[in-house]
């Protein structure tokens, strides 16, 4: 059992707003919906009242309740949530365990002490952890649960939510993690095509790769987004109380009931994953050679041994199959399920036929 404090962590466009929303639902907990938000510092009691999964256009569950609910009792009489600085969202989201932040620290324990005083267990979920896990349980302890997500398809939900032939917020996030990670400074130069300085306020650093990058193809955002994906799982991963396929969620109910069990045992809170259903494979998709594109990635990196090597979480293989068989999303779907069948979390045997082929290329 942790003690007490439960942190998500995942990427966006992953089942987490789904997974807090269940949390949300359980007694007696207080679950914070992206405490490392940018917008965080600057909300009022309005703001936080106007925003609702219903009116978000993000296909988001939860109705018409506020988003962030749960931060009105740490709201500062001046605006923003009480010892929060914008900077949080994503200047220090490579963090390493040992590093200091004491700033972050005292952010995090205000949350933590607001929902304790109140007898309710703090739930901290958020798209934008998965770098700082380590940094999170050095600190804090508690029960931590990372959320996988096929990449193809999590991606597919970025690039669906396009409302021009322009990348979405998503992406250029994805593309200033990418400019900022330090251990694969050159990976991260040879995908971009080029270097950014990293200074400034966030909104500087989305603005300068917008600029920069607002007309390349979609294959570029693709492999900028599955570098930070695996960057940032590889970083997380060790951390983990527990590891979700929220693809697996979805369509398992056997699995699912696993998970709430595991949970509860974790942390003494039990969500309940009944209602979770599968969204449809993406059916519009561009022009990209998934295959090609992923390898490009993944050599320029040297992860070679870290998706297949001994040592290797099944579950980074099992997610990136789809994209290495060159499938299109739907049969990529369709093996998925398969390998489940055959054999749990290992995949199954044609995806372990798969890897094995991968590990002799």
């Amino acid at each position: 059992m942790s003690n007490g404090v439960v942190f998500v962590h995942s990427g966006w466009r992953c089942s987490s707003t789904y997974i807090w929303h269940r949390f949300r639902a359980a007694p007696n907990v207080r679950a914070y919906y992206e405490p490392w938000h940018e917008q965080l510092a600057g909300v009022t009691a309005e703001t936080i009242r106007a925003e609702t999964p219903a009116n978000s256009g993000l296909r988001h569950p939860g109705g018409s309740e506020p988003y962030l609910k749960e931060f009105e009792v740490v709201l500062d009489e001046n605006g923003g949530v009480q010892r929060f600085d914008a900077s949080f969202a994503l200047d220090r989201f490579w963090i390493e365990p040992e590093a200091s932040d004491l700033a972050q620290q005292a952010y995090v324990e205000r949350l933590i002490e607001a929902a304790r005083i109140r007898g309710e267990t703090p739930v901290l979920a958020c798209c934008r952890t998965l770098g700082r896990a380590g940094w999170l349980k050095k600190r804090f302890g508690g029960f931590h649960i990372v959320l996988v997500r096929d990449p193809v398809q999590q991606w597919l939900s970025f690039y669906s939510l396009r409302r021009r032939p322009r990348p979405t917020y998503f992406e250029l996030c994805h593309y200033v993690l990418l400019s900022e990670m330090a251990v694969w400074r050159d990976a991260a130069r040879q995908i971009l095509g080029r270097a950014f300085d990293g200074s400034g306020a966030l909104s500087q650093r989305l603005a300068a790769v917008r600029r920069a990058l607002k007309r390349r193809p979609a294959t570029l955002s693709f492999q900028a987004f599955l570098a930070v994906w695996l960057a940032s799982h590889l970083k997380a991963l060790p951390y983990a109380d527990l590891v979700i396929d929220v693809d697996r969620l979805a369509r398992d109910q056997a699995y699912a009931r696993e998970i709430e069990a595991a949970i509860a045992a974790g942390c003494g809170v039990r969500p309940d994953f009944s209602d979770c259903r599968a969204p449809a494979p993406h059916g519009v998709a561009p022009p990209i050679e998934w295959r090609k594109a992923a390898r490009a990635v993944v050599d320029a990196m040297g992860l070679h041994e870290a998706i297949v090597g001994v040592d290797a979480h099944p579950i980074l293989f099992r997610k990136l199959a789809p994209a290495f068989a060159a499938l299109p999303p739907a049969r990529a779907g369709v093996l998925a399920r398969v390998g489940e069948m055959l054999a749990g979390v290992a995949g199954g045997a044609a995806l372990a036929r798969l890897q094995t082929k991968f590990r002799r290329a």
